[in-house]
């Protein structure tokens, strides 16, 4: 039997265990960009922190970019990971169809280890929109953010807000 491709082998063993951390990326269908116009993204940002709010996750760090999401979080016991997701698109579908977006029909998961460090994702989704030349490093980016416990102990680590030089190279 051939090899599973595309979007079916990336649910091929996906496994939603409630407490864990998981970094998703969702991107748009044909990556076209636009979920950086200001009404988008103010939407995911709600939306984000709506699911939170009820619950089913527990924001890490996040950021928006033109093409595509990257979150980090913890899952809540309330909903599994593809319904949590689901549940995104879903509830920002009507800003997407605002502008000629529309989600692609799957996304990326990693589910981190007890042992892995978050710091890791966390700078790789800091430095994402630096290395795409979407701002210079002395430039905070407006759709980053960072969960409130993380606040406490990754902000110290930046240079105002800001990435260093050296983290970029």
């Amino acid at each position: 039997m051939p090899p599973e491709r595309g979007y079916e082998s990336l649910r091929r063993f996906r496994v939603s265990l409630p407490n864990s951390t998981y970094f998703v990326t969702l991107c748009t269908h044909h990556r076209s960009p636009g979920l950086t116009f200001h009404s988008v993204a103010t939407a995911l940002r709600t939306e984000i922190g709506h699911i939170e709010q009820d619950g089913h996750w527990l924001i890490r760090g996040a950021v928006i970019l033109p093409d595509h999401v990257h979150l980090l979080f913890t899952l809540g016991e309330t909903l599994p990971l593809g319904r949590a997701i689901a549940g995104l698109k879903s509830k920002t579908k009507a800003a997407l169809d605002g502008t000629v977006l529309r989600w692609q029909g799957n996304y990326f998961e990693h589910r981190l280890r007890p042992d892995e460090p978050i710091e890791t994702v966390l700078r790789y989704i800091l430095l994402n929109p630096h290395r795409a030349g979407l701002v210079s490093n002395q430039t905070t980016y407006p759709w980053f953010w960072l969960g409130t416990e993380e606040t406490t102990w990754f902000v110290p680590m930046l240079d105002d807000g800001k990435p260093f030089p050296e983290w970029l190279g």
